[in-house]
């Protein structure tokens, strides 16, 4: 596998389309990252997470990280619940590509039963701690 391709063969850092969007989900971080420091330079401090329900807009990048996962959801055995994730999700920084992988994976999974849960997860940093965990675990 190459530095920059996921199990799949898909890339992970490729830049921007013609439409000014992310063409892969490791592309997404420094956006996320953009908006929650906006967002908490404009309120003065970390939101909670009740707040932060309500102050981010993450609907359409939500969107778009489901499109872009939902390739790669064929290549992933183990279907794992919400309590699952969230263990595996407190220690991701020790975790291996394939679990974080499997990880995102199945928050995409659990969206299309309960609409809303990924971009829950993307207001709670969730998804950021596991795409910064993935991209650290190329080096």
């Amino acid at each position: 596998m190459k530095l920059n391709q996921d199990f799949s063969g898909g890339e992970l850092i490729a830049g921007l389309d013609v439409c000014r969007k992310p063409t892969a989900v490791l592309d997404y971080i420094p956006l996320m990252e953009r908006e929650f420091n906006r967002v908490e330079t404009i309120i003065g401090k970390e939101l909670t997470p009740a707040a932060a329900y309500h102050y981010y807009d993450f609907y359409d990048m939500a969107c778009e990280i489901k499109r872009m996962l939902k390739e790669k959801r064929l290549a992933v055995k183990e279907a794992w619940g919400r309590e699952m994730i969230e263990k595996n999700v407190a220690t991701c920084d020790q975790l291996g590509e394939m679990t974080l992988w499997n990880i995102l994976i199945n928050m995409v999974n659990i969206d299309h039963m309960d609409h809303g849960y990924l971009e829950k997860k993307i207001k709670d940093k969730t998804i950021l701690k596991i795409l910064r965990a993935l991209k650290d675990s190329f080096r």
